[in-house]
C-alpha cells in the first residue's frame, strides 16, 4: 500500500472510533445492540422486574436480616443493629442446626440415590415394547403429579398405628410381630418422609431417562447382539454411557429441588418425634416462626442458599455441556 493510499484510507475512518479505546467501542457496540433489539428488551421487561420485586428483593432482605438483631420476642431500643456474623456463628454452634444438617444431607443422599434407581429401572422396562406400554407411561406419572399435601395426608393414614394398611399388610405377611407408629417412633419417622419422597419422586427421573433411552439408535444395539453382548453388557456398554448427559442433569435437578424439600417432611412429622426429621428448611422455618429469632432464621437460610447455588452451578455446567456436546 503507498502513502496516497493510506492518507485516503484515514480520512475514511472518522477521527473518534479511530481514537476510541476498547471499552468505549464495546459500549458502542452493546448501545446499537440494544438500540436494534428495544422492541425485545420491552417484552421481556415486565417479567425481569416481576421476578426482582419476587425473588430478588426477598434474598437481598434476608442476607440484610442475616447481619441483623431480628429477635421479636426480645426488642431492643435501638431496633435491628447491625451484627455482623454473630448470627452465623450462633446457627453453626447451635446443636440443633448441625444435627439438621446432617439429617438434610442423609435426606439428600437417599432420596437422590433410591429415586435415580428405581427412575432408571422404571425407564428401562418402559422402554422394552409390550402390550399396554402407553398406558403404563401414563399411570407411571401420577405419584409425581398428585400434590404433595394430598400424598402426605394418604400416606399418614396408610401409616396409621391401628388401622394403617401398611401395618396390616406387614402383619399378614408376618414381617411384624406388632403394629409400628411409623411416623411416630425415632427410628422410623425418618425413613418413612424418605420413602414418600421416593414414591413420589422417582417418576420425574423415570420420564427423563426415558426420553434419553428413546434418543438412542437401535443399530447400536443390533450390532452389539450381533458381536454376541448380553443385555447386561449392552446396558453397561451402550445404554449407561449414552445416557450419561441427562443422567447429570437429572441428578442434578434432584439434588436442587431435595435440598429445598419442606412440605412432604413437615406435613408428615412436623420435624419430630425430638426433631429426628428436622430438615434444615424445618429448622429455619421453627427458628423464624417459632422463636421469632429471624436473624437466625435469614443466616441458616443463607447457609442454604449457598449450598443450593453450589449445586446450581453445577447444573448450568452440565447443560452447557450437553449443548456443546
Amino acid at each position: 500500500m503507498n502513502p496516497t493510499q493510506t492518507d485516503v484510507t484515514s480520512r475514511q475512518t472518522p477521527l473518534p472510533l479511530k481514537r476510541a479505546s476498547k471499552a468505549k467501542r464495546l459500549w458502542l457496540k452493546e448501545k446499537r445492540h440494544f438500540k436494534k433489539n428495544t422492541a425485545a428488551y420491552l417484552f421481556i421487561a415486565p417479567l425481569a422486574i416481576t421476578v426482582a420485586l419476587v425473588l430478588l428483593y426477598p434474598i437481598l432482605k434476608s442476607a440484610l436480616m442475616s447481619v441483623q438483631y431480628w429477635k421479636v420476642a426480645k426488642p431492643i431500643a435501638e431496633g435491628n443493629p447491625f451484627v455482623g456474623l454473630d448470627n452465623y456463628a450462633a446457627a453453626i454452634q447451635s446443636g440443633y442446626f448441625l444435627k439438621s444438617l446432617g439429617i438434610t444431607f442423609l435426606y439428600i443422599i437417599v432420596t437422590v440415590a433410591l429415586r435415580f434407581l428405581l427412575g432408571i429401572g422404571t425407564a428401562v422396562l418402559l422402554n422394552i415394547p409390550f402390550r399396554g406400554r402407553g398406558l403404563v407411561r401414563a399411570l407411571v406419572i401420577i405419584p409425581w403429579a398428585v400434590p404433595e399435601v394430598v400424598a402426605c395426608l394418604v400416606f399418614i393414614l396408610m401409616y396409621d398405628y391401628q388401622f394403617g394398611v401398611i401395618n396390616d399388610l406387614l402383619l399378614k405377611l408376618n414381617l411384624l410381630s406388632n403394629p409400628v407408629a411409623f411416623l411416630g417412633e425415632a427410628d422410623t419417622a425418618l425413613w418413612a418422609a424418605m420413602f414418600v419422597n421416593v414414591w413420589k419422586g422417582f417418576p420425574f427421573a423415570a420420564i427423563m431417562l426415558l426420553a434419553g433411552l428413546q434418543s438412542i439408535s437401535k443399530s447400536l444395539y443390533e450390532a452389539a447382539e450381533i458381536d454376541g453382548a448380553s443385555k447386561w453388557r449392552q446396558f453397561l456398554s451402550i445404554t449407561f454411557p449414552m445416557l450419561k448427559p441427562v443422567s447429570v442433569i437429572v441428578f442434578l435437578l434432584l439434588i436442587i429441588w431435595t435440598i429445598k424439600d419442606f412440605g412432604i417432611v413437615y406435613v408428615l412429622t412436623g420435624g419430630g418425634p425430638s426433631r429426628v426429621t428436622e430438615i434444615l428448611t424445618i429448622f429455619i422455618y421453627r427458628a423464624g416462626f417459632k422463636s421469632f429469632d429471624f436473624g437466625l432464621a435469614s443466616a441458616a437460610g443463607m447457609i442454604l442458599l449457598a449450598i443450593s447455588i453450589v449445586f446450581t452451578v453445577m447444573y448450568m455446567k452440565a447443560t452447557k455441556a450437553g449443548e456443546m456436546s
